[in-house]
């Protein structure tokens, strides 16, 4: 049951986390309807009530869900002059009391909408997704690439990156971009990381609130395995089996672009392969959105984000708001070029080769890091 919550931290879909259940599609009309107090309250309530029972931290969950009662018991949430500007304002409330990578409300329960300008109060359209995975082949002799613009498991992608995997076995070099990667699953990483792994060992911790998971279950993902935890969290390892017998890929250069943009699952495999030393990050620090959750419908069409889980690596703090690093810091467009010139490329191909992979979408951080 988790699994489809945990997915919507790249997809955006709405899926309520006190049942599981997905409401009516979401349609771009609904981020153009009038602003109607009586509704916004009633989201708000909503809000505060799911917040507080889901939450992954139970002490800030109060915190967020006392400011939001208090305010709207104020009438600080009457009046606004959009859906858009409402939800806005939510957001920031919620994000003045404790910063976090994901938390977040919604004019509508459709995909997040770009960052807009200052003074712009049309409502944003929305954003067109990439392809799941793109560009996935040999960019170079000896060197092979692909690009992920989330981890949503599905088969076709699970089979096509399996293929790939399998094609360019006896690729030197692995450059995998993530540089506009928007979070997800683990499906992938599970494809990925038994080929790239030669010895057994335990990539990530995963705490989830004990009510969210008594609720649901645990994390359907055959990779984890549950282990003690105290009382308020239901926490899971995830655990890499290496092939059997190993994999070419276990031998070869793993190089990981990153951007601000990278975010979320994008992350537990930016924290997994920078902290085993298994590849090389290259691009810059990633969005800090370590807290996975799901989706929330509200009342009139809205719809909101609420983190009820913590990744970590072992013996580590996790990314929250801080992000995590690159080995060699430089601008995310630059990233592939830079690998591509260590790699021995001349410096016009790695130029060709760079402009011809450069992502579609922005590569740009939606929200600052902590100071």
């Amino acid at each position: 049951m988790l699994r489809s919550i945990l997915l919507t931290a790249a997809a955006c879909t709405a899926v309520v986390p006190s049942t599981a259940q997905t409401p009516p599609a979401p349609t771009p009309a609904a981020a153009m309807q009038a602003f109607d107090p009586v509704v916004a309250r009633e989201a708000v309530s909503d809000l505060a009530k799911e917040i507080e029972e889901n939450f992954v931290f139970p002490d800030v969950a109060k915190r967020y869900a006392a400011m939001l009662r208090t305010k709207l018991a104020a009438g600080g949430y009457d009046s606004f002059p959009s859906r858009v500007a409402f939800a806005e304002t939510v957001t920031a409330d919620l994000q003045a009391v404790f910063p976090d990578g994901h938390l977040a409300m919604h004019p509508s329960t459709g995909p997040r909408p770009e960052p807009r300008k200052a003074g712009d109060t049309a409502p944003p359209a929305p954003v067109k997704m990439p392809p799941l995975m793109e560009q996935a082949g040999m960019i170079a002799p000896g060197i092979a690439y692909v690009r992920f613009n989330a981890f949503m498991g599905t088969p076709e992608v699970l089979k096509d990156f399996t293929a790939f995997l399998n094609a360019n076995a006896g690729a030197k070099t692995l450059i995998i971009d993530a540089r506009t990667h928007r979070g997800g699953g683990l499906d992938e990483m599970d494809v990925l990381f038994p080929r790239i792994f030669a010895q057994p060992a335990t990539v990530m911790v995963m705490d989830t609130r004990a009510s969210v998971a008594k609720k649901h279950g645990g994390l359907p993902f055959k990779s984890l395995t549950v282990v003690p935890a105290p009382a308020e969290l239901f926490r899971a390892e995830h655990r890499v089996l290496p092939a059997s017998p190993a994999s070419p890929w276990a031998k070869a250069k793993i190089y990981l672009l990153t951007s601000g943009r990278t975010a979320s699952a994008a992350e537990h495999l930016s924290s997994v392969l920078k902290s085993t030393h298994r590849a090389t990050l290259v691009g810059e620090t990633t969005a800090g959105a370590g807290n996975y959750g799901g989706g929330l419908g509200l009342p009139g069409g809205y719809g909101a984000f609420i983190p009820f889980g913590h990744s970590y690596f072992p013996g580590e703090k996790g990314w929250e708001g801080v992000g995590v690093t690159p080995d060699i810091a430089v601008a995310p467009e630059r990233a592939l070029y830079e690998v591509l010139t260590r790699e021995g490329l001349a410096p016009a191909e790695a130029e060709r080769l760079s402009d011809s992979h450069k992502p579609s979408v922005p590569m740009t951080r939606r929200r600052p890091l902590r100071s």
